[in-house]
């Protein structure tokens, strides 16, 4: 996984990624393109994915005057192969039409003044469809073509990465620890999780340098230091708590929950997103960092010690600006997808197209592009954090204070009155053993969705949220819920909301509820349901005469 190719990027290029459905599912070019958006602003980049379901490089070569050569590219992003050795043994046929196709689309855009980057096919999963591994699809007909994809890369002098040696590792290391684990569910389209690593594959190619910096904080002595990139200081407050203020020159990059599941076998933070926070001078053995009233969380001081990522853990601040810039992204894109496609091309991959309607998808390119500039101007970034030592377990919580530590189990098919608990209510009167819950760490920073970043897209089920609410004295207080779309509520035995068969968008606090808390633990359970689309909940509590503590069920 070195890094070895040049920086291939200059300022002011059009970049388009061209290839067959995995590349029109706007999941890789997607995250590369907000990667790039993000941390390097200055080069204006313009981005056009001209990927399309069932192509294959002949069919690359047929429509590159159309979709790609008319968009004035300046770099070109090649993955082919999937579709290309038809789904059967290897022959010399397929292989042969697979390089001459490949050889052509690079020959024309090299005429072009094009700079051409290289992808061997990724991978299929044949635990997902045994019919692959008899023909032995993966390590035989896509490993002869992605090993044509490196030679022809070593003959034009291309920059090029390996993404079927490398989805192969990564999905051995990850089925190795959870035989359960998946990232190609259809065995041919990866989920959001295989394009994060397919993403990590291209930005290799492209040369991107690694980003890594590293915050170092004297919690004793109230002092930070940082490495170029980030200004940090701290300061000791009343009470023992520690102020730190940070401000950083590049934003992170946003990984969606769906896709982070590869995250402990796939090095993306380290290379690509990692600013280490090193805390000296912890006596108590666990701490909590608070930013904003979305981004508590608690930690070991021992991992604290060590060091965290902190691009890797709050969903407010400056990952909620990077979240907006990635779904701004994600919709932009499908902007000019459905002008390209649904108005200009009427779904035709090969023949003529209504070239008003193309040309209009270009011309909204760069409006759209000027946005998320706009967006980005808020670079060099301010944020601060607390941070409090305490020897409690769990998350400090107070009013207005969003629940985000969570274990869940599911997602269940519908009927949504199914009692998958075996006594839901029940459930509720002690903490159970963990069993097959999970913890689930929720991004309150986008509450519509959060459960598909959790879950991925799903239709027609629902899942059990459950928490552990630790509160110093017994007190009364007002749950605020919402949720996308239907959602029941029990607290300690008791069921405070049912309407499950309703299909609406999260509102913040759309559901308010008076409840009693115990002192000490209370168990909130939720059950939320989805028909389509978007899929989320927030939850938090208002009128607390003393703050409480949150966490799972795993937090003992």
């Amino acid at each position: 996984m070195s890094l070895t190719n040049d920086f291939v990027l200059k300022k002011n290029d059009r970049v388009v990624f061209l290839g067959d459905s995995i590349t029109e599912q706007q999941l890789y070019t997607n995250y590369v393109e907000t990667y790039l958006a993000t941390r390097f602003p200055e080069l204006n980049l313009t981005f056009f994915n001209a990927g399309w379901g069932g192509d294959t490089a002949p069919g690359g070569v047929e429509r590159l005057d159309r979709d790609v050569l008319a968009l004035k590219p300046t770099v070109v992003t090649l993955c082919y192969g999937m579709n290309d050795g038809g789904y059967t043994p290897p022959t010399d046929e397929i292989r042969n039409r697979f390089v001459n196709g490949m050889r052509e689309l690079v020959a024309r855009l090299k005429a072009a003044h094009v700079r051409v980057v290289l992808l061997t096919p990724g991978m299929v999963d044949e635990g997902a469809n045994p019919a692959m591994g008899t023909v032995r699809y993966n390590h035989g007909g896509l490993r002869v073509l992605a090993d044509e994809v490196l030679r022809l890369a070593t003959t034009e002098q291309l920059p090029v990465f390996d993404l079927h040696r490398l989805m192969n590792e990564i999905d051995a290391k990850a089925k190795a620890a959870d035989p359960k684990f998946c990232m190609i569910p259809d065995s041919v389209h990866p989920d959001p999780a295989g394009h994060l690593v397919m993403a990590f594959g291209l930005l290799q190619a492209l040369g991107i340098p690694p980003l890594q910096q590293s915050i170092e904080v004297d919690a004793a002595a109230g002092k930070a230091s940082a490495t170029p990139g980030v200004v940090a200081r701290a300061k000791r407050q009343r009470g023992g708590t520690l102020q730190l203020s940070l401000k950083l020159d590049r934003l992170p990059f946003f990984v969606e929950m769906a896709a982070r599941k590869v995250l402990p076998f796939l090095p993306f933070q380290e290379h690509f997103n990692s600013c280490s926070i090193r805390f000296r001078g912890l006596t108590a053995s666990r701490a909590w960092l608070r930013m904003g009233n979305t981004g508590v969380y608690s930690f070991r001081s021992e991992d604290l010690n060590t060091g965290i990522n902190f691009f890797d853990q709050w969903s407010s601040g400056p990952m909620q600006i990077a979240g907006a810039i990635h779904r701004f992204t994600c919709e932009k894109d499908q902007v000019y997808f459905k002008i390209w496609r649904s108005l200009s091309l009427n779904n035709e991959k090969a023949g003529p197209h209504h070239a008003g309607a193309h040309a209009s998808g270009i011309r909204l390119m760069p409006g759209l592009e000027r946005v998320r500039k706009s967006m980005l101007t808020r670079t060099a970034l301010a944020c601060s954090m607390e941070l409090v030592a305490t020897d409690k377990i769990g998350v400090p919580s107070g009013n207005g204070d969003f629940i985000g530590r969570w274990s869940s189990v599911g997602p269940f098919p519908k009927p949504f009155a199914t009692d998958r608990l075996g006594g839901e209510a029940a459930f509720t009167e002690q903490i159970p053993a963990m069993g097959s819950w999970v913890p689930c760490d929720l991004d309150l920073s986008n509450p519509g969705n959060n459960l598909v970043q959790s879950f991925g897209q799903m239709n027609d089920c629902f899942v059990y949220l459950a928490a552990v609410i630790d509160s110093p004295v017994a007190q009364t207080a007002e749950l605020l819920v919402g949720s996308d779309d239907g959602l029941a509520v029990w607290l300690n035995g008791e069921q405070y909301l049912s309407q499950l068969e309703v299909a609406r968008g999260v509102t913040v606090d759309q559901d308010r509820m008076p409840v009693s808390l115990r002192a000490g633990n209370n168990l909130l359970l939720l059950k939320v349901t989805q028909y389509g689309g978007g899929w989320g909940v927030c939850a938090r509590f208002a009128g607390l005469s003393v703050p409480v503590t949150v966490r799972n069920l795993s937090d003992r």
